[in-house]
């Protein structure tokens, strides 16, 4: 270099000290004070840059790429006033610059100083590169934004290729490269201190680094930082690592732990250093003897010795923090130096505490142990607090849940609430992140704790993780549920990995750097949700090795697509949420993958099979070129759900397209599955001569290609239709003949299936103990092929039937087994059914708060899960039960919500058991026509239903309403009716019901002979045949009337307290308490007067508990009872109070209701 030049570059650096950055002010005492934290970016850096330049200007005149160097610098200081747009991130980053070019230039310096003008001879390469690098910097990071708009700026924001945090990476490496260079003599001695050969420098005075403020606001951490406390306290030599992944909280409850009153009481002295600059051990040794204000003086020679003896002479506890030690212990080349330093540095006073925080949950490899608490993230309820206590206004639906993808981590809250405080609506970001993911969660700039991005990214791209972490990373973030170890998916996965990298490893790697954890039985590697979707990028959405997961759940999925099959529960159904995701990410990919469709229908059917309304999926992938067949399929099931989820014009449409498919491409086996899908379709909608010839058309096919399996299913079907119309004998027939096919054909699932089917139908037709043997067999094939969800289902029909024969408390512990298994599998469908029931038990035995709080609970499920006809059926429990307790009004509400429902999903059964439901409501009010017209209108719709065993019931109703307006000839001819139709369907419940009504007409009419001759019939057949000691105590409650109308009280009163011991059986205290109104009127009229008054007494008490409308009556004929025992009122107003109070507050109740 010639003189010009010398003098040229002279001037240079100058002229940086003198016209430099705008903001700098020089600080020309301290040429050798390296910055111990990003706190002395900025201001503090420039005023050590611009004096360190000039003294590296003299010595480094002849070395050509130190004038490159400088060039590049200037260029970059000048161009901070030019920048038009990212103006922050801009000055960041030239603060960044400057910052670590100061501590390249002071190991410039002390080569110059050791070696003089000849050390930089071996630099020359090293500058050159550097120089590239800054070249680099000024040209991709700085220069764009000369003239970038502000929008523009702000839609690429976090998309650049190259951030802030691979930039301070770059200049770490170069920082770090500088400083082996000038430890150009060195020598070790038998203490393993490190004496460094450089001239000594000027003596400069270094003040002692105050502490970091206590943190503001502090939720949720209170245990945690207890326990931490406790631990600094209960160890003499407490060495506590703070463990986590980036953003959890680590330095915020360390600050708090060192600011803590019983942590300043027991160690009076206390050190912070932030490690986050210190890329090797010998800048950690730096900032730590800043942190003790080593004069630099002292720090030519030995360090570390200095450290250690200035931490040895303190008489007080110390306690040392050292926060983010995974900067410098990351470097896998310095990780045996730090554990080495920590360890001398731990026996340099045993009065020494030492606190550390490090990303990830591996501490330290040092000789002696270290106390590690890994810190989680906010619980659900913290982290509202947080995000209100920071964004100053309540949290609203979408802020809560954008917070639950936030999964609890306070940087992520913090960041969202400072947005949300500065005018950022909470349904904006939420939308944003679904789209973008976790790059909308920066508050300006791009440094860890402003950008969820960029720490994140600290951790991801830490040298700990190499390139396969990285991608086992992003695979693994295209499953929502995380990869699972069990077989196949753990194999597969590994097998797509790119030169069979060993998995288990890479697993470790990133466990320890708490980017995954393993969780669950069986376990499954999952990452948190903001960690997941800063590495859905890192893949590559067409890489290699995402086409090859893809395939690998597509053929998983059709090598498993028997849901009948126990092995494929366990593989499929634990993986849905995988399964779903992949084929939704291969659907976007082109050419379009070899049997995706296929896929995506057995997908459709395992969730169609679990109550999950998942028909989008395939709506996905109808645009895609697969071929027709292919197609075809993924239409039938697409049917499925539209018809379970009453969509059932989009139902219709779905099965044409397929059996048009079908036939195009002469598939006889689709054709006959399509077929019984429309027999199912009308049976929906009560169409029901063309559901049985659509079920007959896939029988016909069935035969032709020889598939007992489909011909068995279809059997199934017809019986079940059989048993819709009341042709029972018919539908036994045909679930025969289902039963044996499926025997032939082997399978036991469908062998279940049956038996449960054949015994719901015995109970119809009340054979109650075949009905026991069939559901017993079926819950023994169930659980022989792992069916949970056939054996919640035999459950829920053993209920049913120990509910009929008044086991109450036999059906209760069976409908629990049937929740209980419902619950475990998620299917919300059987839950919600199985509430109804247990609601229905609960009325039963007259626990009506009970009962209405599980049909309320079955409404919200059904709701939960969009199923328009649970909820009508759930309207119309909750109906009843209000008729029940004589919320009349109530109960018509119910009632038209629940019609309006039937009549939106095309139910015409639900809609003529509601409008019998309204006739009810109209005889308890009186109106007897209108109830005769709902019963009629209710008759009617199951007339075109061809339902004989509803007609029969309607009959018999309206023979009951006449029967109340005194037309005995009209109720007689209803009665017998009702009589003649369920002699027809030989329904032997119904004939009693029936015998049981002509009593009753009898003893109104005072034909007593007759009355006798049909009371004692329905009594035989209740107690016989049809076994319901609910109905036999109403039987022997009419034969006590008859009996007392002939003025037999013995037999009376014994056929009286057989009905009350029935219904003590049958927990019905209902009916406890009309047998002792009955028993009540008996000894009244036998004149028995005490017996009558405790009679009643308890009749009304019981009527009172249980908010039973015939308490009126009943109340009446007690009034009666005094008049004659001839007592005055103020004979008895004790009594008469207690029960004014208790009439007038039925009164009021009532009243509250309407």
């Amino acid at each position: 270099m010639d003189p010009s030049q010398s003098k040229d570059l002279r001037s240079f650096f100058g002229t940086l000290v003198a016209h430099g950055h705008p903001r700098a002010v020089p600080r020309p005492n301290q040429s050798t004070l390296l910055p111990a934290s990003k706190l002395d970016t900025g201001l503090n850096a420039a005023g050590t840059f611009f004096q360190l330049a000039k003294d590296v200007g003299d010595a480094a005149s002849n070395v050509p790429y130190v004038k490159a160097v400088a060039g590049v610098l200037s260029q970059i200081i000048k161009i901070r006033d030019e920048i038009q747009a990212n103006k922050e991130r801009c000055d960041e980053i030239i603060d960044l610059v400057l910052s670590k070019t100061t501590i390249i230039l002071q190991s410039l310096e002390s080569v110059y100083r050791t070696n003089g003008a000849d050390g930089f001879e071996d630099l020359k390469s090293d500058l050159e590169s550097y120089s590239d690098f800054l070249q680099g910097v000024l040209r991709d990071e700085l220069e764009p934004y000369k003239t970038q708009s502000k929008l523009k700026s702000y839609i690429n924001r976090g998309k650049k290729s190259s951030d802030l945090q691979k930039i301070e990476r770059q200049l770490n490496h170069f920082a770090e490269l500088f400083s082996v260079k000038r430890q150009v003599a060195v020598s070790v001695d038998t203490r393993n201190t490190i004496t460094l050969l450089s001239k000594p420098v000027p003596p400069a005075e270094v003040i002692p680094q105050a502490l970091p403020a206590c943190p503001e606001i502090v939720i949720g951490r209170e245990a945690v930082v207890d326990n931490v406390v406790q631990a600094v306290l209960s160890s003499p030599k407490p060495r506590v690592a703070l463990l986590g992944p980036g953003g959890i909280g680590k330095t915020t409850i360390g600050t708090t732990v060192l600011h803590d009153a019983r942590i300043t009481s027991a160690y009076p002295t206390k050190y912070f250093v932030s490690s986050e600059l210190a890329s090797t051990t010998e800048l950690l040794e730096i900032s730590i003897a800043d942190a003790l204000a080593i004069p630099h003086s002292s720090r030519g020679v030995g360090l570390l010795s200095q450290i250690v003896h200035s931490i040895h002479r303190n008489p007080n506890p110390i306690l040392l923090y050292i926060d983010n030690l995974e900067t410098v212990w990351e470097v896998e080349s310095e990780q045996p130096k730090v554990d080495r330093f920590l360890e001398v540095l731990s026996g340099a006073n045993s009065r020494l505490a030492i606190l550390i925080t490090m990303r990830g949950i591996q501490e330290p490899k040092t000789s002696f142990l270290w106390n590690p608490i890994i810190i989680l993230g906010l619980d659900t309820m913290n982290s509202i607090a947080m995000f209100e206590s920071l964004s100053h206004q309540p949290a609203d639906a979408s802020a809560h849940e954008l917070l639950l993808k936030l999964s609890g981590s306070p940087l992520a809250i913090k960041l969202f609430a400072l947005m949300v405080k500065e005018g950022d609506a909470p349904s904006h970001l939420l939308s944003s992140w679904n789209e973008h993911g976790d790059t909308v969660l920066e508050i300006g700039g791009k440094h860890r704790l402003s950008s969820l991005e960029q720490s994140i990214h600290l951790s991801v791209f830490s040298p700990r993780i190499d390139d396969t972490g990285r991608l086992v990373l992003g695979l693994i973030a295209l499953m929502p549920d995380g990869l699972s170890t069990a077989s196949p998916w753990f194999q597969g996965f590994e097998s797509i990995l790119p030169d069979e990298a060993p998995l288990q490893p890479t697993l470790r790697a990133l466990r320890r750097m708490a980017l995954l954890d393993k969780i669950g039985q069986p376990s499954r590697w999952q990452m948190l949700p903001p960690i997941r979707q800063f590495c859905l990028r890192l893949a590559g959405s067409t890489s290699p090795a995402v086409i090859a997961l893809v395939e690998l759940y597509i053929k998983t999925v059709i090598d498993h697509a028997d849901s009948t099959a126990p092995p494929s529960h366990r593989i499929i159904v634990p993986e849905m949420s995988n399964i779903r995701s992949l084929l939704l990410h291969g659907a976007k990919l082109s050419p379009v993958l070899p049997s995706i469709g296929h896929a995506s229908a057995y997908y459709a059917n395992w969730a169609y099979w679990q109550d999950i309304d998942d028909s989008t999926i395939i709506m996905s992938f109808l645009h895609l070129a697969i071929p027709k067949a292919e197609k075809a399929h993924m239409y039938v099931s697409l049917g499925k759900p539209h018809m379970r989820w009453n969509r059932l014009g989009a139902a219709e449409t779905s099965f044409a397209q397929a059996l048009e498919l079908y036939r195009e491409v002469q598939d006889r086996r689709g054709e006959a599955s399509t077929h019984r899908s429309f027999g199912e379709l009308h049976r929906r909608r009560d169409q029901l001569d063309d559901a049985e010839t659509s079920f007959a058309h896939a029988l016909e096919l069935y035969r032709e290609i020889q598939s007992r399996l489909g011909q068995a299913n279809t059997h199934h079907s017809i019986g079940d239709l059989q048993k819709h119309r009341n042709r029972l004998d018919a539908a036994e027939e045909s679930f025969t003949h289902a039963l044996e096919l499926y025997r032939e054909a082997q399978n036991r699932w469908g062998e279940a299936n049956t038996h449960q089917s054949i015994g719901d139908l015995y109970q119809r037709q009340d054979r109650l103990d075949d009905a026991e043997v069939s559901l017993s067999l079926a819950l023994e094939l169930h659980r022989e092929v792992q069916n949970r969800r056939g054996e919640a289902n035999t459950h829920f029909s053993v209920g049913g039937l120990r509910r009929r024969r008044g086991r109450l408390g036999a059906a209760g512990v069976s409908f629990a087994h049937a929740l209980e298994v419902y619950g475990e599998i998620r299917n919300r469908q059987g839950e919600a059914s199985t509430h109804i029931s247990i609601g229905d038990l609960h009325q039963r035995g007259n626990r009506l708060d009970a009962s209405e709080a599980s049909f309320s609970l079955a409404l919200e499920l059904y709701r939960e899960i969009q199923n328009q006809l649970g909820e009508a059926n759930a309207l119309k429990s909750i109906g009843n039960l209000h008729q029940r307790r004589d919320r009349l009004d109530a109960a018509e509400v119910s009632f038209s919500l629940a019609l309006e429902l039937y009549r939106e999903v095309q139910n015409r059964l639900g809609e003529a058991n509601t409008h019998k439901s309204i006739g009810n409501i109209h005889e308890r009010r009186d109106r007897l026509d209108a109830a005769e017209a709902s019963f009629a209108l209710a008759s009617e719709l199951f007339g075109e239903l061809q339902d004989l065993w509803s007609i029969a019931n309607c009959t018999l109703s309206q023979g009951r309403v006449r029967l109340r307006a005194l037309d005995v000839n009209g109720a007689s001819a209803a009665f017998s009716g009702a009589l003649g139709l369920w002699n027809d369907i030989h329904d032997l419940w119904g004939i009693a019901q029936s015998h049981h009504a002509f009593g009753d007409l009898c003893l109104t009419s005072d034909r007593l002979g007759d009355a006798e001759t049909s009371l004692y019939l329905a009594l035989d057949m209740f107690t016989t045949q049809v076994e319901s000691p609910l109905h036999e105590a109403l039987v022997n409650r009419s034969i006590g009337e008859l009996h007392l109308r002939r003025e037999q009280f013995d037999d009376s009163e014994r056929v009286f307290r057989r009905a009350l011991e029935l219904d003590i059986l049958a927990d019905s205290r209902v009916g406890q308490a009309q047998s002792n109104w009955g028993l009540g009127k008996m000894f009244m009229t036998k004149g028995d007067l005490g017996a009558a008054e405790s009679s009643y007494f308890t009749a009304l008490q019981l009527f009172f508990e249980i908010d039973d409308y015939q308490a009126a009556p009943c109340l009446l004929d007690f009034g009666k009872l005094w008049v004659l025992q001839g007592e005055l009122e103020e004979d008895r107003g004790s009594d008469i109070e207690f029960l004014r109070t208790r009439w007038n507050q039925e009164k009021t109740i009532t009243a509250e209701v309407k």
